[in-house]
């Protein structure tokens, strides 16, 4: 029905910035939740940490539910589009993916880019 990709997150600054959806990913490779915040709590390990990669791929007919789905109030307080899935039910099922570019999703990261081009 639904896919999204992640990648490991390394850096420590990215796992705290509110910017970066993070991903806990199931043992059947299906998402638990994202979140804006670091997930999961380091209680008593350090986890590895997964960034969502923001590249979805549905079914048509997984797409059809998506637009029909209401968002639930998990996905308007974390403003993360996948959490409607969970939030209702269904499956996101998560693939690793590669990251060799920078998210963009501030003023600041534009600046950011345009000094790297």
């Amino acid at each position: 029905m639904a896919v999204n990709a992640y990648t490991a997150l390394n850096n420590a600054a990215a796992v705290l910035d509110h910017n970066v959806v993070k991903v806990v990913i199931g043992e059947n490779d299906n998402a638990l939740m994202f979140s804006r915040q670091p997930i999961p709590y380091p209680r008593n390990e350090h986890p590895t940490y997964f960034r969502q990669l923001g590249l979805y791929g549905f079914t048509r007919n997984g797409l059809d539910l998506f637009r029909q789905l209401r968002q639930g109030p998990v996905e308007r307080a974390e403003g993360i589009e996948m959490i409607r899935l969970i939030e209702h039910g269904y499956r996101v099922r998560t693939l690793p993916g590669s990251d060799k570019g920078i998210a963009i999703d501030t003023p600041e990261n534009l600046k950011r880019a345009h000094a790297m081009l």
